[in-house]
């Protein structure tokens, strides 16, 4: 896996740093220190990002998705790309639909479930839910990743190792982790050895 952490520290040394470093199974080390300036006030806030590595992976642009849901379904989009509230950095390219909890996930594109998370039922608008995002990981053929979040307990209906198609149905949505409202977060991936773990691909949909 692809570790990254960025710290950014008041009165302390270095006052802001990212560091980026790849974990083996089981694997513990440390990456980061942070030292006092001075016997005075200090604090630090950080963010992480994990991924599966994928090495030299380069997204397939002329692949066209299919949209996440039923094409008898149609569900506004909540929130698009670069949007600034949580679709920055690594998660640029990101799209949510709004949807009810239990609506149909299919797959927008053919490849391997590599990971998944579905024992979940909590959810907020909060950041003490980050850790609490029920998801389905599947690696395309070019090794990008889709990446389908905040889905409903229980709700994942494939398992690891499994080959799934493109509009297959893999999933049922929810609303866990850190979440507004119910929704799917949806966005195509790869890791990067710089910065942040990794970063999100623009994609194209094939028309309805």
């Amino acid at each position: 896996m692809r570790v990254s952490l960025h710290v950014t520290g008041h009165n302390t040394s270095p006052p802001k740093a990212t560091k980026n470093t790849l974990l083996a199974p089981h694997e513990m080390k440390d990456i980061l220190s942070l030292r006092v300036n001075a016997p005075n006030e200090w604090r630090y806030s950080w963010t992480s990002q994990l991924h599966p590595e994928t090495g030299d992976a380069k997204h397939d642009d002329t692949v066209l998705y299919q949209f996440p849901f039923p094409k008898t379904k149609s569900h506004p989009i909540s929130q698009g790309p670069n949007n600034p509230f949580s679709h920055t950095g690594p998660n640029r390219f990101a799209i949510d639909w709004a949807m009810p909890v239990g609506s149909e996930i299919l797959a927008a594109r053919e490849g391997k479930v590599i990971a998944l998370r579905e024992d979940s039922s909590q959810g907020g608008a909060s950041n003490k839910y980050k850790t609490e995002e029920n998801y389905l990981w599947i690696q395309h053929p070019d090794s990008t990743i889709g990446q389908y979040l905040h889905l409903k307990k229980n709700g994942v209906i494939v398992q690891v190792g499994d080959w799934v198609k493109k509009g297959q149905l893999i999933a049922y949505s929810g609303n866990t982790g850190y979440s507004t409202a119910p929704h799917l977060h949806f966005h195509v991936s790869s890791s990067q050895k710089k910065g942040a773990a990794f970063k999100s691909h623009p994609i194209n949909f094939v028309s309805k």
